[in-house]
């Protein structure tokens, strides 16, 4: 099997079969994110494509889940996609096959494009969106708008494919986090995600907003804000949505089918935020550093 660079994939995938489809991020410049610093964008060659599946289909007939790993496959062009998914189809024509994408993928596509793409194979897509707030992708250099998130949500809706998404708490910063999540709710409630994974920045030694950081340009938020933003953030959304938190980095865990679960979840961070003192915020920045250095 050939892997060009580290494999990144929703915690959700990691019993789907990896093949390869491009390495590397063709963005890689938000100021968060170190994943692929040493990996050059690459599309993987069809050929390369083809042995990785032929390989696997040996080991592993069965495979009802493929992964098409990269960082943003979703960045080839149509034709280009079709390609690939009727080829993986051709090894594994009873499986389901999810990838990344970054917003700015959907900008050189049509909706009857996504839904080509579709019908060819491709049943669902992750992608990382972060934040619904204009001057927190400006900041950390997403290179995309709140408009262009409500632009693709458009586009998926009228394509009928399926889609998961990521939001990237605490990017904000100290004191900005509530309002901040107010602004993403106004977006995400336009768009229908089925599927949210909650986490947390990281803030990463060799990464620009680390850098920001020591110049003291951006100020890390609390454990407690990153909780207050959570719940605005569900407080806020009134889409019908599944929100997992099961993250290394996430300071609560849970997962809540909303609207049926949103009270239940409200009330138990309200309790959380409650009985959180000085001794609870340093439990946690130590338990949330101790899993990062994992």
């Amino acid at each position: 099997m050939h892997f060009h660079g580290p494999i990144i994939r929703p915690q959700t995938d990691a019993d789907s079969l990896f093949i390869e489809v491009t390495a590397g991020c063709s963005h890689n410049s938000c100021t968060f994110c170190n994943f692929y610093k040493d990996t050059p964008f690459r599309i993987a060659p069809l050929d390369q494509i083809e042995q990785d599946l032929k390989e696997a289909r040996r080991k592993w007939p069965n495979a009802k889940k493929i992964w098409a790993s990269g960082g943003n496959p979703f960045y080839l062009r149509t034709e280009q996609q079709i390609k690939v998914w009727d080829l993986i189809k051709k090894y594994f024509p009873d499986s389901r096959i999810s990838t990344y994408a970054i917003i700015s993928d959907f900008k050189r596509k049509t909706a009857d494009d996504i839904r080509r793409i579709r019908e060819h194979g491709l049943d669902e897509i992750m992608i990382g969106i972060e934040t619904g707030d204009d001057d927190v992708l400006s900041f950390v250099n997403k290179g995309y708008t709140a408009q262009d998130i409500l632009d693709a949500g458009k586009k998926l809706d009228e394509a009928g494919i399926t889609y998961r998404m990521i939001y990237l708490g605490g990017l904000a910063g100290r004191g900005h986090l509530v309002e901040s999540a107010k602004k993403s709710a106004k977006i995400f409630n336009r768009i229908h995600p089925y599927y949210m994974m909650l986490t947390n920045v990281a803030v990463l030694p060799g990464t620009k907003l680390y850098d920001q950081m020591k110049k003291g340009e951006w100020t890390e938020a609390t454990e407690k804000e990153r909780i207050e933003e959570i719940r605005t953030l569900i407080s806020e959304l009134n889409i019908p949505i599944t929100i997992n938190s099961g993250t290394s980095t996430s300071t609560v865990r849970f997962e809540v089918k909303l609207p049926e679960e949103k009270d239940k979840i409200l009330k138990e961070l309200d309790d959380v935020l409650d009985k959180f003192d000085v001794n609870t915020e340093i439990a946690l920045e130590r338990w949330i550093h101790s899993m990062l250095s994992v």
